[in-house]
């Protein structure tokens, strides 16, 4: 009891709303407009790892976040769950690339074999992470309590998540990240887990750039 009434003294003050808003317009309106129109002299993934440190410095300092950050368990079977939508979501982009570009079905692993290799190894860690404690993890976490409607927290955080890819200027990367944002979004808000939620990213843009999309979410440091 005592230990449950030092935690509960020592959680931060409520927010102001407005510099709420303010923090929520800032890193998920700003900073991608400010990226797109190419005014910030910083290579991409650089930005996003700097932003990732911020939201990890903030709940790292929020005593009322705990260990959420590390937290890996496994509740309501989330894997089987996560397993069934990988397979549907394999089947949609399987027949997304063979409507759009057939020509480029499997072109990466063809062509670039070692490139996608590196792909392979490198994305869950520099960019699926990354994005999922922003986007996920601290998005929930920070706005969640503050987002009267039902469901609005994973909705807003798809379009949030969305317009970030707002940097590879064409239409298929919002909508197909829209998608994908809602989707990772019911995992987090089920399993509180960002362990999950970037497995499931992870896999999300490995098939995305294994059958032949990849081509819609690439951009030159």
């Amino acid at each position: 009891m005592e230990t449950e009434a030092t935690s509960s003294s020592h959680k931060e003050k409520p927010a102001n709303p407005w510099l709420l808003a303010a923090e929520g317009f800032g890193l998920f309106v700003v900073l991608p407009l400010l990226f797109y129109w190419e005014l910030v002299p910083l290579p991409k993934v650089l930005g996003l790892l700097l932003v990732t440190g911020y939201c990890v410095y903030r709940l790292w300092r929020d005593p009322s976040f705990g260990k959420g950050l590390l937290r890996r368990e496994n509740p309501s079977n989330a894997s089987k769950f996560i397993l069934l939508r990988l397979i549907v979501a394999l089947l949609g982009i399987a027949g997304l690339v063979w409507l759009l570009q057939p020509e480029a079905f499997f072109s990466f692993p063809r062509e670039q074999p070692l490139i996608w290799i590196l792909v392979v190894f490198l994305y869950p860690l520099l960019s699926a992470l990354p994005q999922e404690v922003i986007y996920r993890t601290y998005f929930f976490h920070r706005f969640d309590e503050h987002i009267p409607l039902k469901n609005g927290t994973v909705i807003l955080s798809a379009l949030a998540f969305s317009f970030l890819h707002i940097v590879y200027d064409n239409w298929w990367a919002l909508a197909l990240s829209f998608v994908a944002g809602l989707l990772l979004g019911i995992t987090y808000e089920r399993t509180k887990s960002l362990f999950w939620v970037t497995v499931e990213h992870s896999i999300y843009g490995l098939i995305v750039f294994t059958l032949g999309l990849g081509n819609f979410f690439y951009e030159p440091f």
